[in-house]
């Protein structure tokens, strides 16, 4: 009979996860390589201490480490704040990692004096727990975030940015999404306790798991009953089903930016629609079609994939099966992301003032351009994972006054983070507005359009 594996050596895991923590910080796209769950767990636990390692780095070195070294003491702090073995065991094996890490840090360095760096470091903060107690209470390391993001958020709110910044700051917990018409909520969340698993109603279809369990291991998950997805998120089925309800048929929907899918499948699962979802990124969407052979036996609508870039009036010609208008426009638009911070932390770190102008100019033009691919009478609707105003508020109230022909319809409007699933509350941070293009007829002369509708319609120019 053949012996398990052995684990690898928690220096091999410290190394893994900072590098990982690294790939993640610079910008790169995903991970170095499929992490293991101990490893994963070092990655949630290390990236929430970037901070923490600059401020602290800053106090007790002369010189800013390499990113990896710098991902490294990351981890190492948080699993010694955290409790995460003996102090003297968590050094020990960081200076391993150190060693095992040495060449990623620059050829002319040699291993040992990476290692000693390290070392040195960490029994520095050990030896003076006052000054390590400060560190914790900088703007930077206590929300993780360059000093512009925090003073962004806080011009936006004013003495309600701490709230914000403390709910953005701490980890978010699992929540899904479930197919009504497959799971009943209080049925799930018994199943969840069979399985020795909590569960949080956090909204008409949203539960949150404690703990944390793979993907696979959710009751419903393989079949595509449920999906992980924020509660936040989950708001875009009530606003096209309102729509839906109004048309008096199926729709047919845009999904403008679709990628990674969340909310295509969520409408998918929730009514009868002919959707097109189309994104710009032919990795991403070809990433969203392999979930969909997941949820797709739990669908009511047909998706139809497309790469393509909704910006480019040239890449609309020659698609014989994309409709030139629809009933439903989703945009669920490019942004800073910093709404939901909590589950990735590296997003702060990875935009800049420069990065806020650029995705707001984005989504205005997203809006003017496809406002003109929206039937009379139809519904676009804006999303944003983002609590800066920049990318909510102000979008929507500049898109009203250039464009005389919408009007503003009931949306969630402003979503603001909060963390108390077991009372109900738990979500990211998001931003919805809602627009109806109106006839010359009046507000609702559209509907009628709508109903006379069909695949042959004529082009809209």
């Amino acid at each position: 009979m053949a012996r398990p594996a052995a684990s690898p050596p928690l220096s091999a895991n410290f190394a893994a996860a900072a590098q990982a923590i690294a790939h993640r910080m610079l910008g790169g796209q995903g991970s170095v390589a499929p992490p293991s769950p101990s490893v994963t767990d070092l990655v949630y636990r290390g990236s929430r201490y970037w901070g923490l390692a600059q401020v602290r780095c800053g106090r007790l070195a002369k010189q800013t480490p390499d990113p990896t070294i710098l991902a490294l003491l990351a981890v190492t702090w948080a699993a010694l704040d955290q409790s995460f073995r003996e102090p003297h065991v968590v050094v020990d094996e960081a200076v391993a990692a150190a060693k095992r890490l040495a060449p990623a840090a620059g050829r002319s360095t040699a291993a040992q004096k990476i290692s000693g760096f390290v070392n040195a470091l960490l029994r520095a903060s050990l030896s003076d727990p006052a000054a390590s107690a400060k560190d914790h209470q900088t703007p930077t390391a206590r929300w993780n975030a360059p000093a512009w993001w925090i003073d962004r958020i806080a011009a936006d709110y004013g003495e309600g940015s701490v709230v914000i910044l403390d709910a953005l700051a701490t980890r978010a917990p699992l929540t899904v999404r479930l197919c009504e018409h497959h799971l009943s909520l209080q049925g799930f969340i018994e199943r969840l306790r069979e399985r020795g698993l909590g569960g949080y109603q956090v909204g008409r279809r949203a539960v949150v798991i404690e703990p944390a369990v793979p993907v696979k291991k959710i009751p419903g998950f393989s079949e595509g009953w449920v999906s992980v997805q924020d509660s936040a998120a989950q708001h875009v089925i009530d606003l096209a089903q309102d729509l839906y309800q109004r048309i008096g048929r199926p729709l047919k929907i845009l999904d403008a930016c679709a990628a990674p899918g969340g909310k295509t499948f969520a409408l998918a699962q929730s009514l009868q629609a002919k959707i097109w979802a189309i994104d710009v990124s032919a990795s991403r969407l070809k990433r969203m079609q392999a979930d969909w052979a997941r949820v797709a036996p739990a669908a009511q609508s047909a998706v139809t994939f497309l790469q393509m870039d909704v910006l480019d009036d040239y890449a609309w010609e020659g698609r014989p099966t994309l409709p030139d208008a629809f009933d439903l426009i989703l945009i669920d638009a490019p942004c800073t992301g910093s709404g939901i911070t909590r589950r990735r932390p590296e997003i702060a770190w990875r935009r800049d003032p420069s990065s806020l102008k650029a995705v707001v100019d984005i989504q205005r033009r997203l809006l003017d351009t496809l406002w003109r691919r929206l039937l009379p009478g139809g519904e676009l609707i804006f999303v944003t994972c983002s609590v800066f105003l920049a990318e909510g508020e102000a979008q929507e109230s500049a898109f009203l006054g250039r464009t005389p022909d919408a009007r503003r319809r009931p949306s969630p409007g402003r979503i603001l983070p909060a963390t108390d699933a077991e009372c109900g509350n738990d979500q990211d941070g998001f931003f919805y507005a809602r627009f109806e293009k109106q006839k010359h007829g009046g507000p609702d002369a559209g509907v009628a359009y709508h109903r006379n509708a069909d695949a042959g319609l004529g082009r809209a120019r």
